[in-house]
């Protein structure tokens, strides 16, 4: 080699991101370096994931849009087009309810697991990943792979609903499960890199397809915050029933030292202690359903329900309002669980979370029937990892008795009249409460002092904060 600086060359650091086996060419990048000579490194941030254990759609997560076609959820996957429907502007659409947003040249991957049926089928489109879409037209705005009828895929990004649009193709992509070639109707990983300047495709791991944002366009899409998506449409009458069958939708903000809190982005990603958790159930985990629960339905007025020592009411939810009956009803010293909240058990169709709660708010706690002949006070509690609602639960080989926390409390006199009221607090936990699946919270009322002719009733709240995780 030449000893001559000038005529020596040089050796560079680069990263190889893809092979090149489909888009026939090594796609390399330079490492970047500081002023100070140190790489440059990136921290990735978990913004979302859906999975779709059990059989119940997570309606608060992804919203469903429905024309003749159907949608159901089983074995890990949920289908669009469950039915097979073939009659021409049939369409069934998903979406998440929340956006995700592009800052400049950092990228957000979407990750996509999926399987399709009856791909080649003549009059059907499909389409999953970034954007806004409706019924049967194009979509106006996003970054996805489309299913063409007839079976040929390919990559697309719209801005405004003005398309760039790039043919895939799928002969040296490996299978999902790394034995033998790709096949559609086979589990598979889409994955799209978005950023400002150019979106890339991957399946399985290969480069597939990278389209720069047009020189005209400020970048890939018009709106710089885009929903996940998957959709089936028939644009005349099918010659089969397309589908797409979801596994696994995951987005990731790459790249961004954030530093956002992790109980964040856990509920950034559907997971705040408000909302019924996927496989389970939809809804929150405060429920509207009847009188005696959390939170009744708009004018249905609470009412107080059976108190029974150490079980009851045990409303299976994680806080909300409550009423008691007339104290005299009680027994001093008594636990109460009014809210005994069972943190649904992991099984083969549940993913079984933990439950992190950070703070309790006591509400104010007011009279609405008046006091007589003996005053009383009122001890608020918290329980967690009990494995049975019952307060009174002992540990044993197989069970869990509840780890009390008092709250605090509130004296009420026998003079007091309706109307009265101790004010409410919070309490929060440094070190958060930890709730397993297939355990309980607790949340307690205990009535202390003289109960005897005591007439006073009072309604009061908890309001529990936290994250499943």
């Amino acid at each position: 080699l030449p000893t001559t600086d000038t005529q020596a060359g040089f050796a560079a650091m680069l990263s190889e991101k893809d092979a090149g086996d489909v888009t026939g060419s090594r796609t390399m990048v330079a490492i970047e370096g500081s002023e100070d000579y140190r790489l440059r490194v990136g921290q990735d941030q978990p913004l979302f994931l859906l999975s779709f254990e059990g059989t119940t759609i997570a309606q608060g997560h992804i919203q469903q849009n429905l024309s003749t076609m159907t949608a159901a959820q089983a074995s890990g996957y949920l289908a669009l087009n469950s039915g097979n429907a073939t009659a021409s502007t049939n369409a069934a659409n998903v979406r998440t309810y929340r956006t995700f947003s592009l800052y400049g040249a950092y990228t957000v991957y979407v990750n996509m697991i999926l399987r399709e049926a009856n791909v080649d089928a003549t009059n059907a489109v499909s389409e999953w990943g970034l954007g806004y879409v409706s019924g049967v037209t194009a979509p106006t705005d996003g970054v996805f792979f489309r299913r063409l009828a007839g079976g040929a895929l390919r990559a697309v990004l719209a801005f405004n609903s003005a398309e760039t649009e790039l043919t895939i193709t799928t002969t040296n992509v490996p299978s999902g499960d790394g034995t033998g070639s790709y096949s559609a109707t086979e589990r598979n990983h889409y994955l799209i890199e978005y950023t400002h300047n150019v979106c890339n495709f991957w399946i399985n791991d290969t480069l597939v397809a990278s389209i720069p944002s047009p020189s005209t366009q400020p970048g890939p899409t018009s709106a710089w915050a885009q929903p996940v998506f998957a959709r089936v449409y028939n644009s005349g009458i099918a010659s089969a029933g397309r589908r797409i069958e979801l596994g696994c939708i995951t987005v990731e903000q790459a790249d961004m030292n954030s530093s956002k809190p992790w109980a964040d982005a856990v509920c950034g990603s559907g997971g705040g202690s408000y909302q019924a958790q996927a496989g389970s159930t939809s809804g929150g985990t405060v429920s509207r359903a009847a009188a005696t629960n959390g939170f009744p339905a708009s004018t249905t007025a609470k009412t107080s329900g059976t108190w029974t020592a150490t079980s009851a009411p045990a409303n299976s939810e994680l806080g909300g309002r409550w009423l008691s009956p007339a104290i005299s009803t009680l027994t001093s010293d008594a636990d109460y669980p009014v809210f005994a909240y069972l943190n649904p058990a992991g099984s083969a169709t549940l993913p079984g979370k933990t439950l992190y709660v950070t703070s309790i708010r006591v509400g104010e706690t007011i009279a609405t029937a008046a006091a007589s002949t003996n005053g009383i006070m009122l001890v608020y509690a918290v329980g967690v990892g009990s494995t049975a609602a019952a307060t009174s639960t002992a540990d044993g080989a197989a069970t869990v008795g509840p780890r009390i926390g008092v709250l605090g409390s509130c004296y009420f006199t026998a003079t007091a009249a309706i109307g009265q009221t101790a004010a409410g607090w919070e309490v929060s936990f440094r070190s958060p409460l930890v709730v397993p699946a297939g355990t309980y919270l607790h949340l307690i009322v205990r009535p202390v002092g003289t109960v005897a002719s005591n007439t006073l009733v009072v309604h009061g709240s908890f309001l529990v904060n936290g994250h499943f995780e």
